[in-house]
């Protein structure tokens, strides 16, 4: 194999091994691979902030799988608009709460309006609804309070 050659096929070699990383990014852009993230980073990052060491040793607040993830985002997203600056307190994501149980490939989700997130005591009538909601993203069924 010639020089060329090799260097033809260390650059493809590169290409295919390398798209999802960082330093290959444009050279996976070039060969077409689209699989590395193009989420913009933020402009700062505040260092004084610790991140906790997620190891079997720490016991989180809340271990979501990415199913009920998924669940919670669609039952959000259907009962509540998405979050534009203008909204009314009551009527963001934010200001709910949100608890998911799961039984075999159905996801139940209740989300209520929480009155603390919007430095209120009180709730408001029919504040919330109920999902199920299967893993492939379909929304079962839904029952709004006050329906």
């Amino acid at each position: 194999m010639d020089m060329n050659s090799r260097s033809i096929l260390l650059l493809c070699s590169v290409a295919l091994v390398g798209c999802a990383h960082r330093p290959c990014q444009i050279l996976g852009d070039l060969f077409g691979c689209n699989c590395v993230s193009k989420r913009p980073q933020p402009e700062f990052q505040d260092m004084s902030v610790q991140l906790p060491l997620f190891d079997h040793t720490l016991t989180p607040d809340v271990d979501v799988d990415g199913y009920t993830l998924q669940a919670i985002r669609i039952a959000a997203d259907d009962l509540l608009k998405a979050e534009p600056a203008d909204l009314p307190c009551g009527e963001k994501q934010v200001s709910y709460r949100y608890r998911a149980l799961r039984k075999g490939d159905i996801i139940f989700v209740r989300i209520e309006f929480k009155p603390e997130n919007c430095g209120r005591t009180v709730g408001m009538l029919d504040d919330g609804a109920t999902y199920a909601i299967g893993v492939d993203g379909r929304i079962l069924r839904r029952e709004l309070d006050g329906g």
